[in-house]
């Protein structure tokens, strides 16, 4: 097929499938470049060098849909995309897919992992869904769980999001009007949709207990411009009477913190890596 890729590198994954399965990718739209708690678009920018198609952060308009048919485009494929997609179905398009990051209709919305830690959920997963003007509300395709230990921090859920989507996105690629003629309506509950929280939303708070103070460790990741991300690993939690002051940094080695909540102490690293 002829597909436009839509997404940054959250999903860089699925566009590797896409190519190596000998599909041609024809347009490639990115988010816009910022700093990101959660996607970078090197990848993205690379691979549109290697193929020689410009990589377009501009927000998509109606005139970018009339012209990936005049292309002959046969599949949009929204990933980990910011902005929402004119109405795309007619002509050479015979599919518009998003790929999101929770087991819908729970969890629609921008960014739906850190709630997943922050809820204490037992189970996300990941959906492939019609892509419809209106946010993760299409039609489901595929989806699968992801079953969760309650220990996981956000590079994990990371890690397992891509894992499963590509899989889910292999499935379809295999029988693409099979899956899309058996898609099924959304039936969603009230506070099914995780709207985006604003940038202090998953600050650390130490003057929370310890249980809570935990999870938000784990939901910690941010992206450098250059880069570098920096998450949280190895949590530990426990209560105990003390006598410092909330966020109190007691100890340190190696990057691994022991630190004061209100009701006890954490211990946790403090991880960076260089995003490939």
């Amino acid at each position: 097929m002829r597909i436009a890729y839509f997404g940054g590198d959250m999903f860089y994954p699925c566009l590797e499938l896409l190519l190596g399965s000998g599909h041609e990718i024809i347009a490639l739209y990115t988010n816009l470049p910022d700093s990101d708690e959660y996607d970078y678009t090197k990848n993205i920018c690379a691979q549109g060098e290697s193929l020689g198609l410009p990589v377009l952060n501009s927000k998509p308009a109606n005139d970018d849909i009339t012209d990936l048919r005049r292309k002959g485009c046969d599949m949009i494929l929204s990933a980990g995309y910011r902005y929402k997609i004119p109405p795309w179905q007619g002509g050479s398009l015979r599919y518009g897919i998003n790929i999101h990051p929770s087991f819908l209709p729970e969890g629609g919305g921008p960014m739906p992992l850190p709630f997943v830690i922050i809820k204490g959920l037992e189970k996300t997963g990941v959906t492939l869904h019609k892509l419809s003007q209106h946010w993760d509300d299409g039609d489901i395709v595929l989806q699968d769980k992801i079953h969760l230990r309650g220990n996981e921090n956000l590079e994990d859920l990371l890690r397992e999001s891509q894992t499963l989507a590509t899989k889910l996105l292999r499935r379809f690629l295999d029988s693409p009007e099979d899956c899309w003629n058996k898609a099924f309506p959304q039936v969603r509950q009230p506070g099914d949709y995780w709207p985006m929280a604003p940038t202090d939303r998953f600050v650390v708070d130490y003057n929370k207990g310890v249980d809570r103070v935990e999870k938000y460790l784990r939901a910690h990741r941010f992206i450098n411009p250059d880069g570098m991300v920096e998450f949280v690993s190895g949590v530990r939690f426990w209560q105990q009477d003390h006598q410092y002051d909330p966020g109190t940094i007691i100890s340190q080695d190696n990057n691994i913190y022991t630190m004061a909540a209100a009701d006890g102490l954490v211990s946790f690293k403090l991880e960076r890596h260089q995003l490939e």
